[in-house]
């Protein structure tokens, strides 16, 4: 901020003058707006959103200029709940209104605008500013200035110091704002904000079609900048800048070259081909969609990222911008696992691993960000991670389409670091099909407003993008044709019962075995059944058994330590065990596919063999109760007269597969929200869907977090949580917890309500399992006692 000769002893914060954070908050928001490769969105040319960035961070907290803020900010503790709650003590209203009315004055005479887009500019600089301290709101519903609304406005400009903010506005005007403003314009804003909100809420009434989304991204674009700036200035003591450092595809290369393997094995020679030939294409920028298609076990991990690296020189070569390499995966055990890999490669080429330049961020991530030797504290750290100040970050599917698909203030933080960034989706299978045609728009207006390149990565590709915009960047048929590792036996003409098939079993004594189930309780059935039968230790994991005891118990299978295991579907993708035979229960195609993933993986002496059955109880299959019905209809269609099918024709198989979905399945959620997005509405209470509604994953059932105090450790950690309750500040009790949460949390399950009869005493919010009732609660094998009836989660 440029000197001044006198403050106008109005202040945002106890400890800082208001001109000092507004004008603060501005220059954050402009630098990083700067950063973004964006030229245009929508109608809007990059000089002119930094004019509207610049108007709603100088006006984001004008409101707080009146005598009602200024008093409550500098009064006794005992007071300060009462004038709180205080509507004239609010001030995102007041500013909002400063916001649009200059918006307005600001735009008004810009002849490459139409009326229309004026006022959708001008309800941005509306809305983001209102809500700057919440969540997006419905824009028909934020166009409403009532009688009641008004009044206040009048009385919390009629009590603002005229010396004082004539002080503060010649300050920000020193500073590059650009309006005169008095009490009296001030007036006269809420006047014409509220007939002009009017024309408004008309205009959203008749805004729908995909050719609108670009306003979602646009008002998001605002809010994000001006939020990220807003928390920063406040809560970060010391501004981080980004550094250009450069992470050449080759350290992927170095890293490899190091490991120890046989390179003369034949999947190792195949792994380092399709390495080779994806990093051989000759990268043209105007192509935004690229593929990974190759069969599991194939190295898609460091192809992916060292293609990424390479995408990043060149565009920093051409265009002169370092992009961010953001790597989403669906599961929290494979981001785990392949960001160990990630660390590695920059160890081993001696690249700091900072937080700036590697970060790891989902809901169990540590609070810790490093930047050299200078540690940030608990809050300033959290702020950094989930504002994603990194280069490489590597997080879940939730939060990467949750900051993309929502109205939550908390996830839109990070929503301008889409911009220009890189985006692996690796096991992009995963993404539900009712999402396919949501995303697949939103993905467009990504590469072309905000220049993002998308990478895909699986072993079976959904078509979620078609496939005359998406790039290969390897020949998949070629792989898959190599592949001899495994056969699929299509056991299913005849339905069994767990009984029936354990008799039917025959175990080979020379042979590894994996058991993939659909339900927990058929796999805990059939856990206690194979158990008699062999009388050998058999690993069982589901998410009835804590996190804990999960990743000990890979560990044991990677270790080739236990020959036999029981498990549902969370092994399917990513997870890198291997197995000679796997059993695979009824399933859609593509869930098929990736189980057979986990079958002789690293191409053994002998051939695989992946068999899949029907299981089912004594009312119907497993299957039915949790995948849907068309799904496994065209799946038993497809596979019908087959006895069997060799990998080398898996792709066939899978892509006539999702050629049948695509053909087949209903679009309609999709459709729904994107008619949500085209009009802004971010909530609702109608039986339409709203932007808030979306969820990557559905939860069926109301479910219970249980923490299982099962070792040392855990009671230590149940001592600290507890210990919490002592704290007296909320923000401080959070900060405390957020250090031990990753910990924590390893000990933690999550079990749907439905039928449980054997809850745990809930204690300071989760259900616990004490050490001294462990076994009441907790089997050592397979994990929570239901104790129900029909559990079939």
């Amino acid at each position: 901020m440029e000197a001044v000769s006198i403050f106008s002893r109005l202040y945002s914060h106890p400890d800082k003058p208001l001109e000092v954070h507004l004008t603060n908050v501005a220059d954050i928001a402009l630098r990083n707006l700067e950063d973004l490769p964006i030229e245009k969105i929508g109608f809007l040319t990059k000089a002119k959103i930094f004019r509207l960035v610049e108007i709603c961070t100088y006006c984001h907290d004008l409101g707080k200029a009146t005598g009602y803020f200024q008093k409550y900010l500098f009064s006794e503790e005992s007071e300060r709940d009462k004038l709180k709650a205080m509507e004239e003590t609010h001030h995102s209203l007041l500013s909002s209104i400063i916001s649009s009315s200059i918006a307005s004055v600001e735009f008004k005479d810009d002849y490459e605008l139409t009326e229309e887009q004026k006022l959708i500019t001008s309800f941005i600089a509306f809305s983001s500013v209102k809500r700057h301290h919440g969540d997006l709101r419905d824009a028909r519903e934020e166009s409403i200035l009532d009688d009641e609304e008004e009044s206040l406005l009048i009385r919390q400009i009629d009590s603002i110091d005229d010396v004082k903010f004539s002080i503060l506005i010649s300050n920000l005007k020193k500073n590059g704002f650009s309006q005169d403003l008095d009490k009296n314009v001030l007036k006269e804003d809420v006047y014409l904000t509220r007939e002009r909100l009017k024309i408004i809420r008309r205009l959203f009434r008749r805004l729908d079609g995909k050719e609108n989304i670009w306003i979602y991204i646009l008002n998001n674009l605002i809010f994000s900048l001006l939020i990220d700036a807003d928390k920063n200035e406040v809560g970060v003591k010391s501004v981080i800048r980004r550094r250009k450092i450069e992470l050449p595809h080759a350290i992927v290369d170095n890293y490899k070259s190091n490991l120890n393997i046989n390179r003369d094995e034949f999947i190792n020679q195949l792994r380092e081909k399709a390495y080779r030939e994806i990093l051989n294409n000759k990268i043209e920028l105007n192509q935004k969609f690229y593929s990974i298609n190759l069969p599991t076990g194939l190295g898609k991990t460091f192809a992916s990222i060292a293609f990424a690296l390479k995408l990043r020189e060149i565009l920093y070569q051409e265009r002169g911008y370092f992009p961010r390499v953001i790597y989403a995966l669906p599961f929290l055990s494979i981001i785990d696992q392949n960001a160990n890999e990630i660390d590695k490669i920059l160890n081993f080429n001696k690249i700091p691993v900072d937080t700036d330049i590697f970060l790891k961020h989902h809901h169990l991530s540590d609070i810790s960000y490093k930047v050299s030797d200078n540690e940030f504290e608990t809050e300033e750290a959290r702020l950094l991670i989930e504002g994603w100040n990194s280069e490489i970050i590597i997080t879940t599917f939730v939060q990467l389409f949750h900051t993309l698909i929502s109205n939550r203030n908390r996830l839109l933080l990070k929503f301008h670091r889409l911009a220009g960034s890189i985006i692996i989706l690796d096991e992009v299978q995963a993404i539900p099909f009712k999402y396919w045609n949501l995303l697949e728009e939103l993905f467009e207006y990504l590469t072309v407003n905000f220049d993002c390149y998308i990478i895909f990565v699986t072993a079976t590709q959904p078509f979620i993008i078609s496939r005359e915009k998406l790039y290969p960047l390897v020949n998949s048929r070629e792989y898959f044709l190599y592949m001899d590792r495994v056969v699929l036996n299509i056991l299913i003409e005849k339905q069994m019962t767990l009984g029936e098939f354990i008799n039917n079993l025959d175990i080979e004594e020379d042979k590894r075995y994996l058991f993939i189930l659909n339900t927990i309780r058929s796999s805990k059935d059939f856990y206690e059944l194979i158990k008699n039968k062999t009388n050998e230790e058999i690993i069982y994991l589901s998410t009835h058994v804590t996190p804990y005891d999960r990743l000990e118990r890979i560990k044991k299978i990677k270790d080739k330590k236990i020959r036999l295991a029981v498990t549902t579907q969370l092994v399917e993708a990513g997870v890198d065990i291997d197995f000679d035979v796997v059993y695979r229960d009824m399933a859609p195609l593509d869930s098929i596919i990736q189980a057979i993933g986990r079958c002789n993986r690293n191409w053994g002496d002998k051939k695989g063999i992946c068999n899949l059955i029907e299981l089912r109880d004594e009312r119907r299959t497993y299957a039915s109760y949790i995948y849907d019905y068309l799904l496994l209809d065209i799946t038993k269609k497809i596979l019908s007269g087959r006895r069997s099918i060799e990998e080398r024709n898996f792709l066939d198989v899978i892509n006539t597969y999702y050629k049948e979905v695509v053909d087949k399945k209903s679009s309609d959620t999709s459709r729904d929200f994107i008619d949500a997005i085209c009009s802004l509405k971010y909530t609702g209470e109608d039986e339409k869907k709203s932007i808030e509604d979306f969820k990557l994953i559905e939860e069926e059932y109301q479910k219970i977090d249980i923490f299982i105090e099962q070792n040392e450790e855990a009671e230590r950690l149940w001592g600290r949580y507890c210990d919490l309750k002592e704290i007296k500040s909320i923000i401080e009790r959070r900060i405390e917890f957020s250090r031990i949460k990753a910990a924590f949390y390893k000990y933690v399950i999550s079990v749907p309500l439905n039928r449980l009869e054997n809850i745990p005493p809930v204690i300071n919010g989760f259900a616990y399992v004490g050490k001294n009732v462990l076994k009441d609660y907790y089997e050592e094998d397979t994990g929570f006692k239901c104790k129900a009836g029909t559990i079939l989660w």
